[in-house]
């Protein structure tokens, strides 16, 4: 492996464990908004797993570099500005963070890991896969709590608010390091170039986001074809 994608590992390694520390946080703060306790305990159970899955994200970056934590301050900001504006003050907004809002970070990791290398692609996509029983769970209460249309409409507006800011966060992330260009650029064609391979993997991630919302009954399915 080069220098430079070896750098753009650990940039990128360090986003990913940053995020996973403030899921874990999210997902800790769901237990006083659970309707039940079954529901809390899950949630319980589930905010273990979240912050298992950062220790194996840390430790494998500060097998990388010397300074692990430096590497996750430099994405901190981009991750608070998105988690501390989460809508987690009520179970509803939870739901929507959790179904819609959350999975976007999964739909960047499923397509960015086939462009690292070796043990760091099996910790990113392990990290990944405890996650979904959360996302699974807050689409069924969602689409529980969608029961007229002043419950879809908050929705609606709660995911345009979601994305809006998940697009700021992705487009500061690429314009502060060139992290991830360097690591695409080594999967695509010759005459192709990272940013040409950035742009698909916004557009990937914005298709399958749609995809949720229309199983949510949020957006026709006409609107997403």
């Amino acid at each position: 492996m080069s220098e430079e994608l070896e750098l753009a590992t650990v940039e990128l390694l360090g986003a990913l464990a940053y995020g996973q520390l403030r899921s874990f946080e999210a997902v800790a703060r769901l237990i006083r908004l659970a309707p039940d306790a079954r529901t809390a305990d899950e949630l319980g159970v589930a905010a273990i797993h979240e912050h298992e899955q950062y220790v194996a994200l840390r430790d494998h970056l500060a097998e990388l570099t010397e300074l692990p934590t430096a590497v996750m301050d430099r994405q901190k900001p981009h991750f608070d500005a998105y988690f501390d504006r989460a809508p987690l003050d009520d179970w509803f907004g939870a739901c929507v963070f959790f179904a819609l809002g959350v999975p976007l970070a999964g739909d960047f990791i499923r397509t960015v890991a086939p462009s690292l290398r070796g043990e760091t692609a099996g910790v990113v996509l392990h990290a990944r896969g405890d996650r979904t029983e959360v996302e699974q769970m807050a689409m069924r209460e969602l689409a529980g709590l969608l029961d007229g249309e002043e419950a879809r409409e908050r929705a609606r507006r709660l995911t345009a608010d979601l994305l809006g800011r998940a697009l700021t966060g992705f487009q500061g992330v690429v314009t502060d390091t060139d992290a991830l260009k360097v690591l695409l650029a080594a999967d695509v064609p010759e005459g192709g170039s990272g940013e040409q391979h950035v742009k698909r993997l916004a557009i990937s991630v914005m298709e399958r986001h749609r995809r949720r919302v229309v199983e949510l009954g949020l957006e026709d399915l006409e609107d997403v074809l």
